[in-house]
């Protein structure tokens, strides 16, 4: 319900109902005694708990630096509700729904989509710099934008490999591709470009057909979505602003690309002055010294990457990406194994790592509910493989 009602912005949406989620989830877990043993197999879940406690470490360090707490604990939370939706995905695995799961994700991004596309038509999105942008039910063109990159990736990426049901995975990626391009937000497209370029070198069972069809029909298709879609004026916005940071107080900016980079700049500054070891604490970038809301509100750093190295310091932002690589490793074994799920999924989060560079992505609803939800499925069927071949060599050995 979550993920369609997302535009709607109230305490009880936002905190209240994964909240209930997660805590009947959390009762499911203690009072079911197959689950927990079998989830704590998990090596991926055992890194989670890693980093659930190094972030809360950082909520210590926000503490000494007097920020305000209420900051670090509301990302906090965000923190542990993705993990909610991880242990979800396991328990629909586990006892063989992953299906539904499955079913409900397609129809959920679907929805999404094609509200963005035929809302478009009717005059419903954000008009940025006199051009209209859609929407859909997401509210925010970021938001469906970041997740019609994940759905181009994780349904593109398993067409190339799945033998079945190619034609609908197909549709769904290319569907998902003119939104992208519909959306206007540079940073997805080169997202996109170079999470294709690295499924093309990593993940392709044919790379020698797969580097012909991108060079042939994809990047056709990418310059055509580009002249003819609001793309194409947010390129040449950008090169004709430049990234000129000699600006006055006052002065506004040519392009968002200005104000971001001028924004980092002033994150950056303010770290590197006042909390060049730990951060600033979790969940703290709205309270540095950088550009904020007339009232005062400080910006998200509109890079998850430049926000988790200011709000973390050197030393918690290596064990922070640390602990992501482990976490990811069995994902990404998965894939190189030739599981067709995971192989879309880890594509799908390279995808939006890139976007993480340039943009709010790591809290946003593709990676938030349907990355972690997916994560969680794809855990629980490696698990329960491992089991069926270990209790076939033990029936084996019997035997002999």
């Amino acid at each position: 319900m979550r993920v369609l009602t997302i535009a709607v912005d109230n305490q009880v949406l936002r905190f209240g109902v994964p909240l209930f989620l997660l805590a009947l989830i959390f009762i499911f877990v203690l009072i079911n005694h197959r689950t927990l043993p079998i989830l704590w197999k998990s090596t991926s879940f055992k890194y989670f708990i890693f980093l659930l406690f190094t972030l809360m470490c950082s909520i210590g360090v926000a503490y000494l630096n007097h920020l305000p707490l209420m900051a670090s604990i509301s990302a906090l939370l965000k923190f542990l509700l993705m993990g909610g939706f991880f242990v979800l995905g396991f328990i629909l695995s586990l006892y063989g729904k992953h299906k539904i799961a499955l079913f409900l994700v397609a129809s959920t991004i679907l929805c999404h989509l094609l509200a963005g596309f035929f809302g478009y038509f009717f005059g419903i999105g954000q008009v940025i710099s006199d051009v209209l942008r859609p929407t859909g039910i997401a509210g925010k063109v970021n938001i469906l934008a970041n997740l019609a990159l994940f759905t181009c990736m994780f349904y593109g990426a398993r067409a190339f490999y799945e033998d079945k049901n190619k034609l609908a995975l197909f549709s769904i990626a290319f569907f998902a591709l003119v939104m992208i391009f519909m959306s206007g937000t540079l940073k997805n497209v080169i997202s996109l470009v170079g999470a294709i370029g690295v499924y093309a070198l990593l993940g392709s069972k044919r790379k020698f057909l797969t580097i012909s069809l991108i060079i042939f029909f994809v990047l056709p298709m990418l310059v055509a979505l580009a002249i003819y879609t609001p793309i194409g004026d947010r390129i040449m916005e950008a090169f004709v602003a430049g990234i000129d940071m000699d600006v006055e107080e006052g002065e506004k900016l040519e392009s968002s690309l200005q104000w971001r980079i001028l924004h980092w700049k002033l994150l950056l500054d303010d770290w590197y002055s006042r909390f060049a070891i730990l951060g600033a604490g979790f969940g703290q970038v709205g309270n540095m010294n950088a550009l904020k809301t007339p009232s005062g509100v400080g910006f998200q750093a509109h890079s998850d990457w430049v926000q988790f190295w200011v709000e973390l310091g050197p030393v918690i932002f290596v064990l922070f990406i640390w602990g992501h690589v482990k976490m990811l490793m069995p994902l990404y074994r998965q894939s190189r194994a030739g599981n067709s799920l995971a192989l879309g999924l880890f594509f799908a989060f390279v995808s939006q790592v890139i976007a993480m560079l340039a943009g709010p992505v790591y809290f946003s609803v593709s990676f938030f509910y349907y990355f972690w939800l997916l994560f969680g499925i794809v855990s629980a069927n490696e698990i329960m493989a491992n089991s069926a071949e270990t209790t076939d060599e033990s029936a084996d050995i019997k035997f002999k």
